[in-house]
C-alpha cells in the first residue's frame, strides 16, 4: 500500500481564514489571561481589597526618639483573644487599628481616635469576611474636631468607649458582629443598651 502526499495549492481566501482563526485564538487567550486576573488570588483570606494598616504615614509620638518598635501583628493581636462563646465557630482572625498599634495602644488611653478593621472566619463555610468601626473615646472625638476645625463628624460604625481598653474594644467587637450578622439571627443576643 502506497501513501501518497497530496498538496492541495493555498489560495489567497485560505491565508486569510487561518490568520483570522490565529488571530482569534490570540485574542481569546490573552482575554483568558486578563480575566484571571480580576478573580483575585487563591488564597481566602487574603483579598486585594482588604484595609491594609497605614504604615506609610505611621502614628509617631512627639517623645518618641529612634526608631520605632512595631507591636504585634494583626493576626497575633487576633490570636491573643480567648475563643468568645457568643461567636460560636467564627473566629477573628485579623484585628489592627490604622495608624495605632493594638499593644500598647496610644499614649494616653483617654484621648483615642481610630479606625478598627476586623477580619472573621467561619469554619464551616470557608469564608473570611471584614468589618470596620471607628473607635474613639470621648476626648478623642473632641480632639479630632478641633484638629480639624470640623463642625460634626460622622461615621456609619462608631465604638465610642471611656478609655482606651482593649479587652473592652473586643467585647464591643464581638456584640457588634453578633448583633448585626444574619448568622446570629434567631440565637440568643447579647444585651446591648442603643440610644
Amino acid at each position: 500500500m502506497n501513501l501518497a502526499l497530496v498538496v492541495a495549492p493555498i489560495s489567497a481566501e485560505d491565508i486569510v481564514k487561518l490568520l483570522l482563526l490565529t488571530l482569534v485564538g490570540i485574542g481569546l487567550l490573552g482575554l483568558g489571561r486578563w480575566s484571571s486576573r480580576l478573580g483575585g488570588n487563591s488564597l481566602g483570606d487574603c483579598r486585594t481589597d482588604a484595609p491594609i494598616p497605614r504604615v506609610d504615614e505611621p502614628f509617631k509620638d512627639e517623645n518618641e526618639v529612634g526608631p520605632r518598635i512595631w507591636g504585634p501583628g494583626a493576626d497575633e493581636i487576633a490570636a491573643s483573644f480567648h475563643s468568645d462563646p457568643s461567636l460560636g465557630k467564627i473566629r477573628l482572625t485579623k484585628f489592627f487599628f490604622e495608624r495605632v498599634d493594638a499593644i500598647p495602644g496610644p499614649t494616653d488611653p483617654n484621648i483615642f481616635a481610630e479606625e478598627l478593621h476586623v477580619q472573621l472566619y467561619d469554619p464551616d463555610s470557608g469564608n473570611y469576611w471584614w468589618q470596620s468601626y471607628f473607635v474613639a473615646t470621648p476626648q478623642g472625638l473632641a480632639q479630632i474636631l478641633r484638629d480639624k476645625s470640623w463642625k460634626y463628624l460622622y461615621t456609619a460604625e462608631i465604638l465610642v468607649l471611656p478609655q482606651y481598653d482593649l479587652e473592652e474594644i473586643r467585647r464591643a467587637v464581638v456584640t457588634r458582629v453578633v448583633t448585626d450578622n444574619e448568622f446570629f439571627k434567631g440565637k440568643q443576643e447579647p444585651q446591648e443598651e442603643s440610644l
